[in-house]
């Protein structure tokens, strides 16, 4: 049998695996290891030679930062930061000036648009779920209440 860590192996422990499950469950995991030398792409400082690359190539490389550094931020960080530019009618956005990066306002609230549209996608099948389930006790429960009249 596969152990999972989420089923008592040996009766003798049964007071510890319901712990071991959670510290399985609730851990941090751990990035990847890199080589030594090797940095994320996003982590990566332009390149001397980026003038030498096509400017489409070097601004699909600047963009593909830049989601990522606003990923990091992430939503709630960057949508305030986004009011706060738009309030000082600025052109650029600030929020990353200081990973090198200057997206513009247009990036951000197309990069904004996208999040929250994943956001509710992620969460759409959890609220289905949670309310046909909420329908269905509704309906065993008045089915229950019929019978024990």
């Amino acid at each position: 049998m596969l152990r999972s860590g989420f089923t008592p192996s040996t009766p003798n422990n049964e007071r510890r695996w319901p712990l071991a499950a959670l510290t399985r469950l609730l851990r941090r995991h751990k990035p990847p290891r890199l080589w030594p030398g090797m940095a994320p792409i996003d982590a990566r400082p332009p390149r001397a030679d980026d003038d030498a690359l096509p400017a489409i190539v070097v601004r699909a490389r600047e963009d593909a930062r830049s989601r990522v550094a606003l990923a990091r931020l992430g939503y709630v960080a960057v949508r305030a930061h986004y009011a706060r530019c738009k309030r000082q009618g600025q052109d650029i956005f600030t929020g990353l000036v200081h990973q090198q990066l200057a997206p513009s306002m247009d990036f951000v609230r197309d990069w904004l648009m996208e999040e929250r549209k994943r956001i509710f996608v992620r969460a759409r099948w959890p609220f289905l779920m949670t309310m046909l389930a909420t329908i269905v006790a509704g309906i065993v429960f008045v089915a229950v209440t019929r019978v024990l009249e």
